[in-house]
């Protein structure tokens, strides 16, 4: 009976301790479900972007979508490029909680513009504005970075990295199976002439939905975790200090580039290229669904590509659970993110592939696809999750804000380039031959995988731990009863200014000064 109950503690011990240890829980809540909802609203359109333009009547044939789909999404990216840096810098300046608040409301009234959308620029444009209003994701990792220690960050980190990718997968879910119901649920909504004029709002009212309970659990359980100066001046010269400190901060930026903390803008650039590519991937894999057969694709439709996108969530949640914290412990964050971004190189050229099994029937392809599916996002988490953790430890806790942002805005300036070049890319391998047939455009984006791999090996070793604050006792050595040292180093700077003090006073020459001396 004891063997039973010790094998059932270690098959769920993963389970009961999935949330980290001396992290504040009331917290950590809803900062996972802001950080789940900012990928799942941004990555909604995933599947039916290519849909819209074609119900838009931008283009003919789906054969024709990838480059407006592109523009499309590339949209969202090109606001959170002009804002993620500044709502960072915002963030260390004014708090982290008030930014947090406005963007989820920045999200519920972008989104529900994007739902009501009716033609392709009000649907573009409401993207832009999304991607303006809304840097949440930096502004969330620098929260964590606040609240985490040493013992916890990798796994704090790694929830992150959970929640971004089940938002992504979730996202692009519901959109597909929610987007356009009176097409693909004629019996239930085909009469509904509401759903013919807006046949993109179902999936944006759900993630408003979810968006506005966070909100609220945000105002309720979510403070400020550091202490801000409050200034007391009027709202203009509060603008005018931003501003300055925002140039001050990028000076600083510019600085880091060319002196020995260069590894902080490294990481952010890592960070950047190995998203962007993720995000091109994930774009071009319904692409290359929804294309023809004759062509290289699969020919399926909106609930196809949500079901495959679907199993990909068991992939990051089995490997978030019981794979990724093992082996970052064994490995470190650097091996890690190592092994994650060269396994995608690999990993990347794999979907064209799966296109010669469409002889052998749907269940194989069914089979091939689930695997690969969970298989990719095993390997995506190892190099995304341990890029997050390698941000994070490269600067101290108050350029934390600054550098998540400026993290952000680089991705943003990436994603919003990439879509412009995989979509457009697909859509123009589809009609050429090999070598520049579809396997070309999956081997362009492996390599960008690849850069990644090549850039990390410029980080020291160093990288795998936080950087201490100034007067930051948590790295301080302990005693034999593991306490720490803090107060007896204090007692030694107090012995030693009484040592000066004494040092400094004149030696008594003569009875009267010795007299004066005692007096005093």
């Amino acid at each position: 009976m004891s063997k039973v109950k010790l094998i059932l503690q270690n098959i769920f011990s993963p389970l009961l301790h999935v949330l980290p240890k001396g992290f504040p829980k009331k917290k950590l809540i809803p900062l996972l479900l802001l950080s789940f909802l900012e990928s799942m609203n941004k990555n909604s359109i995933t599947s039916y972007a290519g849909f819209l333009v074609v119900d838009f009547h931008v283009v003919d044939t789906k054969n024709q979508a990838g480059f407006y789909s592109g523009i499309f999404d590339s949209s969202f990216y090109v606001g959170q490029f002009l804002s993620s840096f500044i709502l960072g810098i915002m963030s260390d300046t004014l708090g982290r909680r008030p930014l947090l608040l406005f963007g989820c409301l920045g999200s519920i009234v972008c989104t529900l513009s994007l739902g009501f959308s009716f033609n392709y620029p009000w649907a573009v444009v409401s993207r832009l504005l999304l991607g303006l209003v809304n840097g949440n994701l930096g502004v969330i990792n620098a929260f964590m970075g606040d609240l985490s220690t040493k013992e916890n960050r990798t796994q704090v980190f790694g929830l992150i990295g959970l929640m971004n990718g089940c938002g992504m997968i979730v996202g692009s879910t519901i959109g597909a199976y929610l987007c356009r119901p009176a097409i693909q649920y004629p019996s239930v909504f085909g009469g509904v002439q509401f759903f013919h004029t807006f046949p993109y709002i179902l999936p944006n009212i759900v993630c408003v939905s979810l968006t506005f309970i966070a909100f609220i659990l945000s105002v309720i359980f979510l403070q400020e975790p550091r202490t801000i100066e409050k200034m007391n001046c009027k709202w203009y010269v509060v603008i005018k200090i931003i501003i300055t400190k925002v140039l001050v901060r990028i000076k600083d930026m510019i600085k880091m580039c060319f002196s020995k903390e260069y590894i902080g803008i490294l990481t952010c650039v890592m960070n950047a290229i190995l998203q962007c590519s993720c995000g091109m991937v994930w774009g071009m894999i319904p692409l290359l669904m929804m294309a023809s057969v004759d062509v290289g694709g699969f020919g399926w439709e909106t609930a196809e590509i949500g079901t495959f996108l679907l199993i990909s969530a068991v992939g990051i949640i089995i490997t978030q659970l019981f794979i990724y914290k093992p082996v970052v412990n064994l490995l470190k964050p650097l091996w890690t993110n190592r092994l994650g971004s060269s396994g995608l190189f690999f990993m990347y050229n794999v979907p064209p592939c799966i296109h010669y099994l469409y002889p052998y029937g749907t269940l194989l392809l069914w089979i091939i696809f689930g695997f690969y599916s969970a298989s990719l996002q095993t390997v995506m988490q190892f190099a995304l999750s341990t890029n997050q953790v390698l941000v994070g430890n490269s600067v101290t806790k108050n350029l934390m804000g600054s550098l998540f942002g400026l993290s952000q805005s680089l991705l943003a300036f990436l994603r919003l380039i990439g879509p412009l070049v995989s979509s457009p890319l697909v859509a123009w391998t589809l009609n050429q031959k090999f070598p520049f047939n579809i396997h070309f455009a999956f081997f362009v984006v492996s390599l960008i995988a690849l850069l990644v791999f090549v850039l990390s090996w410029f980080l020291p070793k160093s990288i795998n731990e936080p950087k201490p604050d100034e007067h930051d006792y948590s790295q301080l050595p302990k005693d034999e009863e593991g306490v720490e040292m803090k107060d007896q180093q204090h007692k030694e700077i107090i012995v030693n200014i009484d040592t000066q003090e004494i040092e400094k006073e004149p030696t008594p020459t003569n009875q009267e000064d010795q007299d004066t001396m005692n007096k005093k």
